[in-house]
């Protein structure tokens, strides 16, 4: 962690005369900048600034104070947006006019120099045309004229840099990709943080100087602003469906009801139950309880699609009404489908559709389970996704009754995006998991409790060597008992043992323990939080793998300054298959509860 200090040099001159001057700076022809893209100083500038794109390389030059304080002087090429969205850019030099000129992504409440801001941006190495970046920073002004707050970052930044802001409502979610000329990799998410965000927010690239005597010129390619899809579930009719649709859920089950000619050949027509998804595609699973008969081809199943439209770019694991299972694609917008591969299967049957198993990029394997435990993949081969130059695109069940006449109705339960959750024991309903594009996780689950000799809970398992860390949003009061927090266990089992770190509805934190398989579980300690509430649950060392130590903390205990976190305790359990996670559980199997948590890496 390293702190920025800021000096104001102040020196006084007396004059001996004075001299009325005008300076007439000269101002650049304006440039054609793409449509939907405006360029503007903003606050006082010394020298006007400057935007120009040719060829995909945009060239920004701005003067300015600083991007800091309670208001803001600066260079800004951006669009308006709306309050959920996206904006993205790869940035390749910024000339060094001073160790604090920058070049970031920033979304902001307005144009005025001390309006709501989010920028995470680039300072200047030592050499303008070579080496590393001089610096990474993350920063909020969470209100209009309140004061500029640090929120991480780093003294140096592989060049070139990508620097994205997700936002969603008033969250913003900071991410950054160090890639090769190529562009691979994966975004990392550095943080993410809250400000008042307006229906219609600027969002762009700012660039300033931090000197009012000169330009500073930053270069950049691939930049985007773009709106994202509304967060949480939504459904609509796809096409020219004949007869309208519908979507709802009751205690974690979805009733599906939809028409339409059919998912095949150039164009669909069907009801979808989606939800927006932005960056790299997350593994999607669905269980299909069942099917009304309309048509032996009507089906049922995953989609992940580049847009609404009927001849949209589509993957499709479906099953029909006698258990056929198909896996097809639609390559290109208004190309045919292909038929990849299937299989015969009974109901209940579960799909999971995983871009994480084909590797880095847009591609998604297929397959199928008869328990939700044991997978079988369809096919050594997978199928492209949306292309990774889209903003966004939509993701969840789709279903076509094959007949514009009448409705077909599939029940379709553990419904879950970028998680596998795990019903440990019998948890009665089954729960699901979805993830949303500003990484705030929202877990449905029953069960009867973590106590005792045998557990009855959801787990989304992350594995079991690392430290447990999440922030844990809230849960609803299904039961005094219901809990949300970090577990590790020895395996699946039921009665397996396990260490614990959960939160109850009323803040009451509990650190439990089951020393061996079938063994009681032992109260250990606990305190009283407030929500939010930071969770850590550490595993053993090389020199004591079995000793997990309890940790919670109201703040960011990574990187807040001043932030206190209280040990809750600490015990020993020897494990010999670890598995770590997420456990959730309503204490209640015929009701769910809900929990939202992030991983912690939130100011």
């Amino acid at each position: 962690m390293h702190f920025l200090f800021r000096v104001a040099r102040r020196s006084t001159i007396t004059p001996l005369f004075l001299v009325s001057l005008t300076f007439l700076w000269p101002r650049a022809a304006a440039a054609q900048l793409p449509a939907g893209w405006t360029s503007a100083d903003v606050g006082p500038v010394g020298i006007p600034g400057a935007a120009s794109e040719s060829g995909g390389t945009w060239t920004i030059q701005g003067s300015g104070a600083d991007i800091w304080g309670t208001s803001d002087s600066f260079q800004f090429v951006y669009q308006t947006m709306t309050d959920n969205g996206r904006v993205e850019a790869r940035v390749t030099d910024l000339q060094n006019t001073n160790p604090f000129a920058k070049v970031g992504v920033m979304v902001r409440a307005g144009l005025g120099p001390d309006a709501a801001t989010v920028i995470l941006d680039v300072r200047p190495g030592a050499s303008s045309s070579g080496g590393d970046f001089g610096g990474l920073e993350f920063m909020v002004r969470s209100q209009t004229g309140a004061a500029m707050v640090f929120l991480s970052g780093s003294d140096r930044a592989a060049r070139p840099v990508s620097l994205r802001l997700t936002w969603q409502g008033n969250r913003v979610l900071a991410q950054v990709l160090f890639q090769d000329d190529s562009g691979s990799g994966i975004y990392t998410t550095i943080g993410a943080t809250n400000m008042a965000m307006p229906s219609a927010p600027k969002a762009g690239l700012a660039v300033t100087s931090h000197d009012q005597s000169q330009l500073t010129t930053a270069h950049a390619i691939g930049l985007t602003a773009a709106p994202l899809p509304p967060g949480g579930w939504h459904s609509s009719d796809i096409g020219n469906v004949g007869q309208t649709g519908s979507a709802a859920e009751t205690n974690g089950t979805w009733t599906v009801n939809g028409a339409g000619g059919d998912i095949w050949g150039p164009a669909d027509a069907f009801r979808y139950l989606w939800r927006g998804i932005s960056g790299q595609g997350p593994q999607l699973n669905v269980r299909i309880d069942d099917m009304k008969n309309t048509h032996p081809f009507a089906k049922a199943g995953l989609m992940v699609r580049e847009t609404l439209d009927p001849d949209s770019r589509t993957i499709l694991l479906d099953v029909t009404p006698s258990g056929h299972v198909e896996f097809m694609v639609r390559d290109t917008k208004g190309g045919e489908m292909t038929y990849l591969g299937g299989a015969t299967v009974t109901f209940p049957v579960w799909l999971r559709l995983d871009n994480a198993a084909a590797g880095i990029g847009t591609d998604y394997a297929a397959s199928t389970s008869q328990d939700g435990v044991h997978y079988t993949g369809l096919l050594t081969r997978s199928a492209g996704g949306p292309s990774k130059s889209v903003a966004a695109y939509y993701v969840g069940v789709a279903a076509t009754s094959h007949d514009t006449s009448q409705l077909t109705t599939t029940h379709v339960r553990g419904l879950s995006v970028g998680y596998a959750p795990t019903q440990i024991g019998a948890t009665g309903l089954i729960g699901n998991a979805s993830i949303d594009p500003v990484a705030v996780t929202t877990v449905e689950a029953a069960g009867s409790d973590i106590w005792g000799s045998a557990d009855s809970f959801q787990l989304l398992n992350q594995g079991g060597s690392n430290v447990l860390v999440i922030r844990v949003l809230g849960i609803t009061p299904t039961n005094p008992f219901a809990k949300a927090g970090v577990v590790f266990r020895d395996g699946t089992n039921p009665d397996a043992a396990s260490v614990v770190l959960d939160i109850k509805p009323d803040g009451g934190v509990e650190f439990m323990a089951r020393s061996c398989r079938g063994c009681a579980t032992t109260f250990l300690g606990g305190t009283t939080m407030t929500f939010p509430a930071y969770l850590l649950l550490s595993p053993g060392t090389p020199d004591a793998p079995s000793t997990f130590t309890a940790k919670v903390s109201q703040t960011n205990p990574f990187s807040s300054p001043g932030a206190t976190t209280r040990t809750i305790g600490t015990v020993t359990v020897p494990m010999s298959d670890r598995i770590g996670g997420v456990a959730v559980t309503s204490h209640d199997p015929t009701r769910l509860t809900t929990a939202t948590f992030d991983n912690g890496f939130v100011f």
